[in-house]
């Protein structure tokens, strides 16, 4: 007996031709000696039955081997033994799978052939395998019908591997019934294995030793398939399921392949996070193609010297929303990141389609977050660069575990960033890839029809539009909002969305605060952000300012009293005398400011009581002092009946030759550059004469393009078109030439109210009269009333001073009964008016009595507080 060798069985090509393969994997052929089988490749009758015959006794099982004869080309015959038997060629011959060639007994080498004709004629007479005259050839098509295809997927085919073409690509012959079948080349489902070689040109690195790997999996064996999608080239993409395990997963988990993105849709989300985590695995650990592949260890600073890295798992409270894809986060330390969602980018203002979406993006992610305990998981750090600064890109789940980025996208209000080869991404991102599918096929969101961008209304862009909506405000007990930006401690912006309006809100009965940079300023800002940015409110008003900001309460969710009364207990405001006479918490934020004062904390941490007597004192002292007449001409008379004065000095006399020349150069000045900005001076014209004027912005109309100035040196109010402002050289400044008007408020006088729109209007009509263009004597009695107003005064007329120096314009004002005496709300220098007030009391009295001016039908003060 020739020499005996040990192998195993690799794969099967037909009944009388093997593949070998030795322990260090060296491929060898043999065909069994003497016999002739049918083809499988011509699709000869029992060809199929005969291959299947060998291909379950013997593939991947260990046999013996000897080679009885070799031809010239080299090619081996022999025979095979395993313990079930001791001659391969005698086995077949015996069930049918094959014949004796013609020429078989030509070989002298065949000691046993006369057993193998025993078998043969055995075969013969019982009529089985290649002698049974029914069986008939199996039908081979060239694919399956689609109905057969979409069958597959609930219903598994059975196949077996023909060939391993390369790690993620296999030949496999489907068996479609008992008489039809079809081979054709499938993409293994999820994965994308580095090319193998070929004899055209050489494969990529461990392109071969993926093949191989599958080839040990895989080759000759029976497997179940689920044709679940196609290529764009139109090739099958099987789901392979083996007893052995998902040879998918196990390609994936020994660094063989990588996951196949564009196969998302196709094999769902489920069963590409379960791929992804392989993929994961196979990087940690550095297998094969992630050999020296580093795991990300980034990191991003915070505040001070605390950083987050790749991984870390952060508890947070969402702090703020800056658009759909865009987090402020607040940690457990108070510390603040802003992050960005991995995977997803939200709707862009750039884009014309997406551009209506962004502020609603925004407002959904709002309702959901703000304010709210969450976890972010960080997946990868973006470095910064030219355009972007450094960031975390994290996960975000609420406390039911709901991520957010899949609820975004399913709206429709984010899309899924697809990342290049290698770039590695969160398990979840199939998901999303099925959760946008879903989006698209729903129209939601971006995917659907645009939509008009909605028109919201500034209450607050200027006093005259503030103007209309102030009686309403003020006749609603609560209203509710969404503080749309803080300002400052005291300031709030805040839209009122079923109302398609948004206003600034002052917090009354506080004072402005100093420096926004000083450090009780920056914790009152910190501490408004923390309980109202972006959250949704109740608030009242009662009252508005000059430039059209609303005045008023804001309450945090739950809470009666209003915000101010925190600010004072901790210490970071102070109140305001005269405002807090306006609001009906005046008592409740007296003792809190008390409370701070005798905790001495915040402002008041130097706090000695006895410097509030002293204050109060020199108050009282600076105004006997500085009560000064001046002669001045009365220069505008404006809508709230304060007036505008020139005081006539050296410096006023200057006027004349310094308006002839500031009109002689402004057909050099150039049109401003951009929108100015609220107090900018500028060179605006006069509607009078179209001549130009300085002037300081005081409000801008975005809707209508204007710009709210008073001209700083005759103090005339216009809306002029913010394209004919120019701007002021250097030498037409403040500096060069002071302002030349002042504004002034009439000594312990208001003019009606607005609820009075006939008698207001009839008292300005007194005043200008009375005072407009002429030369007067003011007595100022104190500077700053109130932030808009610079002298509080006693007005003279200049002729009848000399014949009785007791006759005031203010006295005349209320005798002819359109100047109403104030009742309280008294600025404390007010207060120390005394005689002067009495006497204007008892002239409005008389004019009451007589049913004068605004008095004819009788009190026109009711609930008003004056």
């Amino acid at each position: 007996m020739s020499q005996v060798y040990f192998a195993k069985v690799k794969s099967i090509q037909s009944a009388d031709t093997l593949v070998l393969s030795s322990k260090s994997g060296k491929e060898r052929t043999l065909s069994l000696a003497y016999l002739q089988a049918p083809r499988l490749q011509a699709n000869e009758k029992y060809a199929f039955e005969s291959r299947e015959l060998l291909r379950k006794l013997l593939v991947g099982k260990q046999i013996k081997f000897w080679i009885i004869y070799k031809t010239n080309n080299g090619r081996e015959f022999g025979d095979i033994s395993t313990p079930l038997f001791s001659s391969l060629i005698e086995y077949i011959l015996s069930n049918g799978a094959a014949k004796l060639r013609d020429n078989a007994n030509a070989f002298d080498e065949a000691d046993e052939f006369e057993k193998f004709q025993i078998a043969q004629e055995k075969a013969k007479s019982e009529n089985i395998g290649i002698w049974d005259s029914t069986v008939r050839p199996i039908k081979v098509i060239d694919r399956p019908t689609s109905d057969q295809i979409s069958a597959s997927v609930t219903t598994p085919v059975d196949a077996i591997v023909e060939k391993v073409i390369s790690g993620d690509r296999i030949l496999v012959r489907l068996i479609l019934s008992l008489s039809t079948q079809s081979v054709i080349p499938v993409l293994v489902a999820g994965v994308k294995a580095p090319r193998s070689s070929s004899q055209e040109e050489d494969g990529e690195p461990l392109g071969d030793e993926a093949k191989k790997f599958v080839e040990d999996k895989l080759a000759g064996q029976s497997i179940k398939i689920s044709l679940i999608g196609e290529s764009s080239n139109g090739s099958l993409i099987a789901k392979i399921s083996h007893p052995a395990g998902n040879i998918s997963e196990k390609i994936l988990a020994e660094g063989f392949a990588e996951v196949s993105d564009w196969q998302s849709t196709i094999i769902g989300a489920k069963g590409m996070s379960i791929l992804r985590k392989h993929e994961k695995d196979a990087r940690s650990a550095g297998k094969n193609l992630w050999k020296g592949h580093v795991t990300s260890s980034a990191t991003c600073q915070l505040s001070g010297d605390s950083t987050v890295k790749v991984g870390n798992l952060l508890h947070a409270i969402i702090s703020r929303i800056i658009s759909a894809d865009t987090i402020v986060l607040r940690l457990k330390d108070d510390s603040e990141i802003t992050v960005q969602l991995a995977s997803i980018r939200g709707p862009r203002a750039s884009d014309s389609i997406q551009a209506s979406f962004v502020p609603i993006a925004k407002e959904f992610l709002r309702k959901k977050l703000i304010g709210k305990n969450v976890t972010a998981t960080v997946e990868s750090i973006r470095e910064a660069n030219e355009q972007f600064d450094e960031r975390a890109m994290v996960t975000i789940r609420t406390v039911s575990g709901a991520n957010i980025g899949e609820e975004l996208v399913s709206q429709g209000y984010a899309t899924v960033i697809r990342y290049r080869k290698g770039e590695q991404r969160p398990d979840y991102w199939d998901l999303l890839i099925e959760c946008e599918t879903f989006a698209i096929n729903n129209k939601k969101g971006m995917h659907g029809k645009p939509i008009p961008a909605e028109k919201i209304v500034d209450a607050s862009e200027n006093a005259a539009r503030a103007k209309p909506y102030l009686f309403s405000f003020q006749n609603r007990t609560s209203i509710s909002g969404v503080v749309e930006h803080v300002i400052s401690g005291n300031r709030f912006k805040i839209v009122i969305p079923k109302e398609g309006v948004k206003l600034t809100l002052v917090l009354g009965g506080l004072s402005n605060p100093g420096s926004r940079d000083d450090e009780f300023s920056l914790k009152a800002l910190d501490l408004a952000n923390k309980k109202f940015y972006q959250r949704e409110i109740n608030f009242e008003i009662y009252g508005a300012d000059r430039v059209g900001s609303f005045i008023g309460n804001i309450f945090a969710p739950g809470s009666k009293d209003p915000f101010q009364t925190t600010l004072l207990k901790d210490g970071l405001v102070e109140t305001h005398e005269r405002s807090l006479a306006q609001t009906k918490f005046g008592n409740q934020l007296s003792a809190a400011e008390n409370e701070a004062k005798s905790k001495k904390i915040g402002i008041w941490v130097n706090y000695d009581p006895s410097k509030d007597v002293e204050q109060v004192t020199n108050q009282i002292s600076e105004l006997k002092i500085e009560k000064k007449y001046v002669d001045a001409k009365v220069c505008e008379i404006l809508s709230d009946g304060t007036i505008a004065i020139q005081i006539q000095n050296e410096e006023s006399k200057k006027l004349k030759s310094f308006m002839e020349k500031f009109r002689s150069a402004a057909s050099t000045f150039t049109s401003v550059k951009s929108t100015p900005k609220r107090g900018e001076l500028v060179a605006a014209k006069l509607s009078d004469n179209g001549k130009y004027y300085r002037a300081k912005v005081r409000s801008i109309n975005k809707s209508t393009n204007k710009a709210e100035v008073q001209h700083v040196d005759y103090g005339t109010i216009e809306s002029v078109p913010i394209a004919e402002l120019k701007s002021i050289p250097s030498e037409f400044s403040l500096t060069s030439y002071k302002s030349q008007s002042h504004i002034c408020q009439l000594s312990l006088i208001r003019i009606p109210p607005p609820s009075q729109e006939e008698y207001r209007q009839e008292a300005i009509y007194y005043l200008e009269d009375t005072l407009l263009d002429k030369q007067v004597v003011a007595c100022i009695t104190f500077e700053h009333p109130t932030s808009d107003v610079e002298f509080d005064v006693e007005i003279y007329d200049s002729e009848t001073i000399s014949k009785d120096p007791s006759r005031t314009v203010n006295k005349d004002f209320v005798k002819a009964g359109w100047g109403l005496v104030k009742k309280n709300r008294l600025h404390p220098l007010e207060s120390l008016l005394t005689s002067e007030r009495v006497a204007l009391l008892q002239l409005e009295e008389e004019a009451k009595k007589k049913h004068i001016g605004c008095w004819e039908f009788g009190d026109i003060e009711g609930d008003e507080e004056f």
